[in-house]
């Protein structure tokens, strides 16, 4: 039986209209608690500061210097997040510790603390 064909006087006029054509929107009570996750989420990322003996500093300065002007894996670390690039090595100034690389026509500037990882990388 279908009720769309029954007369208006056979329908039960108790019945709740609904909520009509209202459109799905998500239920966010608490925005301050998105706001505490997306923090809690970024803190995890953060990344210490390697401390770095003097040997391995000595060994990764060696390593720098044979490769400047070569193509490498630079692993780095700067204000609390770990980076990984593919650069050439520029340029390296003995007086302020800074190590010049290119990548893609950019320079960019490393402190040489901060480096803990430098490998050679050939293209294919």
């Amino acid at each position: 039986m279908d009720y769309r064909e029954l007369p208006q006087s056979e329908l039960n006029s108790n019945i709740p209209q609904g909520r009509g054509m209202i459109k799905w929107a998500p239920f966010a009570t608490m925005p301050e608690q998105y706001e505490n996750v997306d923090k809690m989420i970024e803190a995890q990322l953060h990344v210490p500061e390697p401390s770095l003996t003097e040997d391995l500093l000595q060994a990764l300065e060696l390593k720098l210097r044979e490769l400047i002007d070569c193509n490498v894996v630079l692993r780095y670390w700067s204000v609390g997040y770990e980076y990984q690039i593919e650069c050439k090595i520029e340029y390296i100034d003995n007086w302020s510790r800074v190590v010049s690389v290119s990548k893609d026509d950019h320079i960019i500037y490393v402190e040489f603390k901060h480096i803990y990882e430098v490998r050679r990388y050939d293209y294919i």
